[in-house]
């Protein structure tokens, strides 16, 4: 499902973030499995934070909550980073776990050559 604010976020964002710096995020994500555009991650980022702190407004009103529940939408941003670091360890663990047999195979393929 496609949504038009975030395509055109993306844009806005791709012009304003420096290359280099989009680059790296998209590294980052890459690292981690996510193959979504960094613009584009950046743009739903920023509009569930944008809808999240509107929709706990309305609810601060209505209940009388704390405003310190405002600060809540902002997990997500330590959360996507503590996912794509937690793939990373899943992925190195499984080259480690891979390495030793594929070191194997290659050692007697130089083996069969000579």
């Amino acid at each position: 499902m496609k949504f038009k604010i975030i395509d055109d976020l993306a844009i806005l964002l791709d012009n304003i973030i420096p290359e280099k710096q989009l680059s790296k995020l998209q590294e980052f994500l890459l690292s981690g499995a996510i193959f979504t555009d960094a613009s584009k991650v950046l743009a739903m980022l920023i509009i569930f934070i944008l809808v999240s702190e509107i929709a706990l407004t309305l609810t601060l009103t209505i209940l009388n909550l704390p405003a310190s529940v405002l600060i809540l939408p902002l997990f997500v941003i330590p959360g996507l980073f503590t996912y794509v670091v937690v793939q990373q360890e899943k992925r190195a663990q499984e080259i480690e776990k891979i390495s030793p047999d594929f070191l194997r195979q290659l050692s007697s393929m130089l083996q069969t050559v000579r």
